[in-house]
This record gives structure tokens, sequence and C-alpha cells, in this order.
């Protein structure tokens, strides 16, 4: 029922195949479409709003992300703050720290956020999958319905079954479910008056949320690291590339430097933490040693996109377009990688090493420039 849109957002998520050749793609700081599209779209910068109506597929990331005009194809978006305001004629996949949905989408929803609010207007016609610390769906869901945070509040309608995973659900006065209701949680659920409820209500005890990688999650966290290295390859752009680039040619050297950073970082912030005067610096390191792992991941993703794009280069804009593709789908395999149980997290660690030691190794030469894309 919900492999479809797992597949479909895996495939957008890849920018896998040929349609994708044509597309319109924009990055910079700021970026405002008001010019319709007549093909898909790749956008990424700090501030994306997409104004004007676009004919194909949108893949978009950027820390203030808006969608006001309709989409005529399937949507993958990415950020920190996002509102999907118009109508989405495919399926929708979405992650963000604050996530709003006030809009139309034809197909599936599979949404990721903290925040997570489905507003009184939207209206999913397929299934519904979401997840984040709080849910709250107002809108109308015509499929069925996958719910899962800590707390989930539903006031809208859901044509099919709803399954909620949360430690706290609220049925509030209005909300209306044709399906079954199955609820995993440590307390049943109440259903007050003026909630309407067409099949059974099953409740399954569950005193906490199961931790394990799933299939879900590793979708989420390669959407996460897709959006850091759009946004690394924004701040950073000649450091990350050149790492990269080197990455093939020094493996090894990297993988000690890397592994050498990560043990004895922390070494160095305990000696740090027992003086008063260091307490502030080792805060500081701490949280660019926690910082590292992630980017360590994203560098070692552009190594592989840049090694398969020297096969074939075409103009500069077919170029970024090519990279973006090749590192999305090194993202979705690195994010899949912790399903493989603990073989999957030592490669990820290695990935981690290698990434963080070319990194390093680059921004101690200090060498300016930046390799070209194209």
């Amino acid at each position: 029922m919900f492999a479809r849109i797992l597949i479909q957002a895996a495939l957008l998520l890849t920018l896998c195949g040929p349609a994708w050749a044509g597309a319109e793609l924009q990055t910079g700081a700021e970026i405002r479409l008001i010019a319709p599209v007549t093909d898909d779209l790749v956008a990424a910068g700090r501030s994306v709003s997409v104004d004007a109506p676009v004919a194909g597929d949108v893949v978009a990331a950027g820390l203030d992300l808006r969608t006001t005009a309709s989409i005529s194809g399937d949507a993958l978006l990415a950020g920190f703050d996002l509102a999907v305001k118009a109508p989405v004629e495919g399926d929708l996949a979405a992650m963000a720290f604050d996530l709003s949905l006030t809009s139309d989408v034809a197909g599936d929803a599979l949404l990721n956020a903290a925040e997570l609010t489905i507003g009184p207007t939207a209206h999913i016609a397929g299934d519904l999958i979401a997840n984040g610390t709080e849910v709250t769906l107002s809108g109308r869901v015509d499929g069925d319905a996958h719910l899962t945070g800590d707390r989930v509040i539903v006031t809208g309608r859901v044509a099919g079954d709803m399954e909620v995973t949360s430690g706290m659900l609220e049925l509030r006065p209005g909300a209306a479910i044709e399906g079954d209701l199955r609820h995993n949680g440590p307390m049943a659920v109440e259903v007050p008056a003026g909630v309407e409820i067409g099949g059974t209500v099953r409740h399954h005890y569950q005193s906490a949320p199961d931790d394990g990688p799933t299939i879900l999650g590793s979708l989420g966290k390669a959407l996460a690291l897709f959006l850091l290295g759009v946004a690394l390859l924004w701040l950073l752009p000649g450091p990350v590339l050149r790492a990269a680039d080197a990455m093939p040619r020094h493996a090894l050297r990297h993988l000690l430097l890397g592994g050498a950073i990560l043990l004895l970082a922390p070494v160095l912030l305990g000696l740090l933490m027992v003086s008063v005067i260091g307490i502030p610096l080792g805060v500081l390191m701490l949280g660019l040693w926690l910082l590292a792992l992630p980017v360590g991941i994203v560098v070692t993703g552009f190594a592989v996109a840049v090694k398969v794009r020297r096969r074939g280069l075409g103009t500069e804009r077919e170029a970024a377009a090519v990279l973006l593709r090749r590192y999305a789908l090194a993202a979705l395999v690195m994010a899949a990688l912790p399903l493989v149980p603990v073989a999957g997290l030592c490669i990820l660690t290695l990935i981690a090493a290698i990434g963080i030691g070319a990194l390093a190794e680059n921004l101690r030469h200090g060498r300016r420039g930046g390799l070209a894309i194209g």
C-alpha cells in the first residue's frame, strides 16, 4: 500500500532518468521563481520560493522554502521552514523542521518534520505517512493514514484506516475516521463526543517507539543528507569539491587522518572541560565534533558523485544537475546503510572518517580555487 510512495520518493531523490537532463536548474542565496517552467525544476538556496507553475517534477531544498504555485508532477522538498501552499498533482515527499501543508495533493504524501501541520484546507487524495514530534491533521485524506509522533492531534477526516503510534493521541470534535483506528501507545485513546469512527478502535500497548532503523527513517535521513550537502556546497564549494576530488587518490591517508580526529577529539575535549577557562572552547569543539560525522558523510557522497560525473561532461548547467543527481543517489545509499545490522554502521563510520580526513587536509592546506563541476 505504502510501497508506491516510498519507491517514488526514492526515485525523486536520486533524480534518475533522462527526463532530468532538460530540467530547469536554479541555485543561489535567494531564489524566486516568477516565470512558468515547462519542464522539471531543480532549485537549491538559502531561500527558495516557487511562485510560478511548474509543468513537471520539482526537487527543491532551502532553509526557507515556499510553494505558492501549482506543481504538475511529483515534488521532493526539503528545508528548515517549509510551506506547501499550492496543489501538487503527483506525489509529495517533504522534510523540514517546521512543515505546513495547506493545499491539495493528488497522489500520496510522505511528510517528516518536528512540527508538522496538515491544515484544514489540505486534501490528500492518496495515502498519508507522517512523522514528527508534534503532528496535527486537520485536513482530509482519501486513503489510509499512518501517523507517528510524540503528540498527535486529529481534527480532520480520513476515508480509510488510520494507524497512530504516539505517546499522546488527541481526537477532537469534528474528527472522522471512516475505517478502523489502531493506536500504538502507553494509554488507550479516548473517543469524545463529536468524533466519528466507522470501523473498530483497537489499542496496542507500547511504552516507547521502536528506535531501530526503518526504511521510512532512512528516507528521512537521506533527505537530511541531501539538504546538508546542498548547504555545504553553497557555503564551501571550493573546499568540499577539492576534498571530494582528491579523496580517491589518497583514501587511506584520509581514513587515518579522519579516524585520528574522531578518536583524539574526545580526549582533548575532556582535558579542556576540567578547567573553567577551557569549558567554552570545549563546548564549541564538542559541537564541531558532532557536526563532523554528517559532514564527513556528505564529503564522501560528493566524492562518489564527482568520480561518476567525470565519465562524461556537458555544459556547466548540465554538469551541476548531474552532480546533484549523483550526490542524491549516494545520500540515499548511505542513509540506508544502518538497515544492515552491525556492518552497515561500521561502513558508515569509515565513510565519515574518510570524508572528515579529506576535508581537514584540504582546509589545512588552504589552497584557493575550486573544482569546476563542468
